[in-house]
């Protein structure tokens, strides 16, 4: 196994640092490390440089094409994921990972042998205070794929809700997203709030209407997340967002698997509510 790792960089000086010794004390070190720096304008290249002792990192540079509502982030992952695969094409895994992740010392020895076979992709579960997901969905700052399902995903528009809409691309294809629990990993920052809280509450809005979200349950993620700093700003920021969104560029089709795959959820939690919330939220002890 032959693992890509590339991170998506906007002024993040602040994090590069945490981020190197993160990955220096990993025990899986069977990977290669691109950086891909989109237009940044504070010092992150110099302290990523700084920080990089081991000069494990790769650096290309891009022109930041559209900021965070637009999918700079994920435009620059796949820019990052190309210029490797013209160098060395035998990789087995691709993984985009955050800036801001820090990862469990175990976490790549243990996600990675897991995407084999029918799992084409896999990932952790969140571990810092206040930030939980469900542990359905692997999020998307330490999103893993095979070869197999990466090239599914890529054929989506790099845009906000591409990290919703690959797993249900990839399942369409044949392929299950696995979420190990014994994977853990903490965020610097709230998922989608490099740019504030409100301003993520509006893109997940958006995300809401471009993937598609069952009625019911979109209305039940806002409920969840109006009791969540901000609160009731951020809810009513998630409706904005939704309401200005529009169709968003993803195909209708995988916009109706995925509100399928949203009702199903809602029949389970319905049906067993207590098995619903232990698969979906409870953190068991690590083994």
């Amino acid at each position: 196994m032959r693992l890509l790792v590339v991170t998506p960089m906007h002024d993040e000086e602040d994090n590069v640092a945490g981020l190197c010794a993160m990955l220096r004390a990993q025990t899986f070190q069977d990977f290669d490390w691109y950086v891909v720096d989109d237009g940044s304008t504070d010092e992150t290249v110099p302290r990523l440089r700084a920080a990089d002792v081991e000069g494990r990192a790769r650096l290309v540079s891009k022109a930041n094409d559209g900021g965070l509502i637009g999918g700079s982030a994920y435009t620059s992952w796949r820019y990052g994921v190309s210029a490797a695969l013209a160098e060395r094409d035998d990789y087995t895994h691709v993984m985009k990972l955050d800036a801001d992740v820090r990862l469990a010392p175990d976490y790549l020895a243990r996600i990675v042998p897991q995407a084999s076979g029918d799992v084409g992709i896999a990932g952790g579960i969140i571990v810092s205070a206040g930030m939980a997901e469900q542990k359905f969905h692997v999020p998307g700052p330490v999103k893993l794929f095979t070869r197999a399902a990466y090239h599914h995903a890529e054929t989506l528009p790099a845009a906000i809700g591409n990290d919703v809409m690959d797993e249900v691309a990839v399942a369409e294809a044949g392929l299950r997203t696995l979420v190990d629990p014994a994977a853990r990993f903490e965020l610097a920052r709230e998922i989608g709030a490099s740019e504030g809280r409100v301003h993520g509450r509006y893109r997940n809005g958006r995300v809401c209407r471009w993937t598609g979200y069952d009625p019911l349950y979109f209305l039940l993620h806002v409920a969840r997340y109006a009791l969540r700093r901000p609160y009731l700003v951020g809810a009513l920021a998630i409706l904005w967002g939704y309401l200005r969104a529009g169709a968003g560029p993803y195909p209708a089709t995988l916009k109706v698997a995925h509100a399928r795959m949203q009702r199903a959820k809602l029949r389970h939690a319905v049906g067993r509510p207590v098995d619903f919330y232990r698969r979906a939220y409870q953190v068991p002890d690590r083994a």
